[in-house]
Formats: C-alpha cells, structure tokens, sequence
C-alpha cells in the first residue's frame, strides 16, 4: 500500500524520518540479487516544531538538503518515503464487494466512519488484503481491505520541501507496511504469524494472515538505551501478548505458526527471545533482513533498518 504512486526495479532508496532520525538505504536489482549502495543514518533537526515532523516546510528542506550532501550525488529516480506509526491511521475495513478503484472513490463517504479526523483534511488509500477463512453469509460479498489515512497538511509539506530539493517521490507508505516486507522477505510465509519491530523510538507489532497485516499496534517502548532491568524487554513482551490476544477476537482461529522480531531490539537476542516464548508457545525468529533479502555490502550495524530497507524493496506492483 502506497498513499500515492508506483515501483519499479533498478536503483531504488528508501526514505524514513522519525523522530530526531533520518535514515536513507539505497539498493540496486539485477535479475534476483540486490546490492547496497549507500546507507545513511543521520539527526534530523525538528526545529521548534514541539516533535512534529512535518509542520514546518522550511526545516523539511533544510534537513533533505543535508541529506543530499550527505548522499554526494544526485537523487535516484525512485525514492520511497515511509510516515512513522504515529503520525498515520491503519484500518482493516469490510466494504462492498467492487473494483478497486471504485472501492477509493466510495470510501470517501465511508471514511468518517474508520477515522477521527475529516476527510477534507486526509490523504488516504485503500488496499485489497487477504481475508482469514469464514463460514459467514457475508463471504464473497465484502471486500476485506486496509485503509490508511494520513494529515493532508504533513504530506503536502513534506512533498513540497522534497520538490524544493529535487526529490522526485515515487510513494508515500506507512511504516508498519514497509517493516512488514522488509520482514517477511521476498517469499511471506503462509498461515497466521506475528511481526514485531523492537523499535529506537517506538515499536511496532502486527499481526497478520499470509502476507496481510490485519492488526497493527504502534507502541511507546524504545530500545534506544541500555536497560539493566530488562523493563524494555518486558514492556515489549506485554505489548506483543496483549496484540496476539486482540487478534484472536478479530481472526477467528488466530494462532500465530511464528512469531518474528527485528529492529534493535532483536540484536538482544537470547534475552528477548526468551521473555517473548514465555507468552507464546509458537517458535521466534530473530530477523536479520539483509540476509533474509540476500543483500550484498550491508552495513557494520545490522539492526534498525527495517522500515527504510523495507521502502527501498517495495515492488513494481504493490496490491
């Protein structure tokens, strides 16, 4: 799911700000094989913006100019930029049964019924997803979709500064989409799993059906610092057992075959993976995804790329 545009193959860099971050992978495809390009993981100065990213235009462009020199040449011709968790609204939705462009077009009127904030005010998009199997009447006559809705003001400056700078945007994703690729490597497992990114800032954690997200928690827990007292790691474990828990009120069957962890979080390794299986019985999979995506040149730190690298490896066609 983009907000807006397409994918493409050859030289390609994904573009994730968050927080006081801004973090830019860039990769080349040939064939099946990828090779890293360029790797960059620099501050981002919000200014006197009181956290928010996207408000001011001026400080966008001034942080993309940075970036740009960081970069030491000119943009490639698709760049994908991802919105953190906090600052976008992610929806499973049941909706008629239609095309999918027409499913956009009626959502407009729907929307206020998914979302707090006034269509007139949003960029949003909708996407067909999987659905977990039912015995119910409704079957064939929905659609099973993910909406997502975004500010309008913070897209419209972000995309503006990025055109100030010559930044040509491909798409605008949400970042739990591009962690979940980026996770789930070029062949998604089948069946229900779990998805969990140890996050710097935040963390995130989905729970999904085949290569669908289907219930997406954004939370507060960082793994930004050293924890004698392994509360991270614990906050984290609640987390991810309260999300598996609401998830079996809205699968009917949910039991997740895996769970997967990455971002620094999984660099804990034994300690995070042992405090996770206390709460749940299926296997964990710390998720190293420059392997996982066979990527050649990685970075010295392996950890906390997930969402830019995800971006990055988004395909042609994105459902």
């Amino acid at each position: 799911m983009g907000l807006f545009g397409s994918g493409g193959e050859g030289t390609r860099a994904g573009l994730f700000i968050f927080g006081g971050v801004m973090q830019y992978v860039e990769i080349s495809k040939a064939g099946d094989s990828y090779t890293l390009e360029n790797c960059i993981d620099m501050p981002y100065d919000i200014g006197s913006t009181g956290g928010e990213l996207f408000v001011a235009q001026g400080i966008i462009e001034n942080n993309l100019r940075t970036l740009k020199k960081a970069i030491g040449k000119k943009w490639p011709d698709r760049v994908y930029a991802g919105i953190q968790s906090k600052d976008v609204l992610l929806r499973t939705v049941e909706l008629p049964q239609m095309e999918l462009r027409d499913i956009k077009d009626a959502f407009r009127y729907e929307f206020d019924r998914f979302f707090p904030i006034p269509v007139d005010d949003s960029v949003y998009d909708v996407s067909f997803i999987d659905r977990a199997p039912q015995d119910d009447a409704t079957q064939g006559a929905v659609a099973f979709c993910l909406a997502a809705a975004v500010r309008r003001p913070a897209v419209e400056n972000f995309m503006l500064a990025a055109q100030r700078v010559g930044l040509k945007l491909s798409a605008i994703e949400p970042s739990p989409v591009a962690m979940l690729r980026c996770l789930m490597g070029p062949v998604p497992p089948m069946g229900y799993n779990v998805y969990a990114l140890a996050g710097l800032v935040s963390s995130i954690i989905v729970a999904t059906y085949r290569d669908n997200g289907i219930v997406f928690r954004n939370t507060t827990q960082s793994f930004a610092t050293v924890d004698p007292n392994d509360r991270m790691v614990e906050n984290f474990t609640r987390d991810l057992q309260a999300t598996v828990n609401f998830a079996t009120t809205q699968m009917r069957g949910f039991a997740p075959d895996k769970v997967y962890i990455g971002g620094y979080g999984a660099a804990l390794g034994e300690k995070i993976r042992s405090s996770v299986a206390e709460v749940v019985t299926a296997p964990i999979d710390l998720v190293n995804p420059w392997k996982l995506w066979n990527i050649k040149g990685t970075p010295k730190e392996t950890y906390g790329w997930e969402v830019s690298l995800g971006l990055a490896l988004r395909p042609t066609e994105v459902k």
